[in-house]
C-alpha cells in the first residue's frame, strides 16, 4: 500500500530541494529543515531504483549522512564544517545518482549520469574552484530538479496523474 506512493516521493523531495534554496538565505533553520525533507523523502526511493547492493548502500549512506549534516547545521556546527562535510558526502551522492541512472532509461539516464559525474568532480575539485558554491549551484540546482522529475516519471508518477 505505501509502495504505491513511493513514486511520488521524488516530487516531494524536489519541493524540499527548491524550498531549501529559496529559504536558506532568509532562515538557515528553515532551509536546513527543507534539506531534511529533500534528503529523507528519497530514502524509500532508493530501493525502487536500479543498482547493485553497493550502489543502493551509497544512496542510503548519502541520504542519511546529508540529513545528519543538516542536523549539524541546525545545531550550530558552523558554516565551514557543514560545507566540508557536505562536500564529503557528495561522493556518495555521485555514486548513487550515476549508478542508479545507469540502469534507467530515457531522461533519468541522460540527466543522472552527468549529474553524478559533476557532483563527483565538484566534491573532488571544489576547494580549487573560484566561487565554488556558485559553480555547484549553477549545474546542480537545475540538474537535480530535472533528475528528480525524470525519476518520478520513470517510476510512473505522471502516468498515474495524467490519463
Amino acid at each position: 500500500m505505501f509502495t504505491d506512493y513511493i513514486k511520488y516521493l521524488p516530487l516531494l523531495s524536489m519541493c524540499g530541494w527548491i524550498a531549501m534554496f529559496a529559504s536558506k538565505h532568509k532562515s538557515l533553520f528553515l532551509g536546513d529543515c527543507m534539506g531534511l525533507l529533500y534528503h529523507l523523502a528519497l530514502v524509500p526511493v532508493v530501493a525502487l531504483l536500479p543498482g547493485s547492493a553497493e550502489i543502493k548502500f551509497a544512496g542510503y549512506l548519502w541520504l542519511f549522512s546529508d540529513a545528519m549534516v543538516d542536523m549539524a547545521s541546525i545545531n550550530g556546527a558552523g558554516h565551514q564544517n557543514v560545507w566540508t562535510a557536505r562536500m564529503c558526502v557528495h561522493l556518495l551522492a555521485s555514486i548513487w545518482i550515476a549508478g542508479a541512472s545507469f540502469g534507467m532509461t530515457g531522461a533519468a539516464c541522460f540527466i543522472g549520469i552527468p549529474l553524478g559525474i559533476g557532483l563527483f568532480l565538484h566534491a573532488l575539485l571544489g576547494p580549487r574552484i573560484e566561487q565554488t558554491k556558485q559553480v555547484l549551484f549553477a549545474f546542480v540546482f537545475p540538474g537535480m530538479i530535472a533528475w528528480l522529475l525524470s525519476v518520478a516519471y520513470w517510476l510512473g508518477a505522471f502516468t498515474a496523474i495524467l490519463p
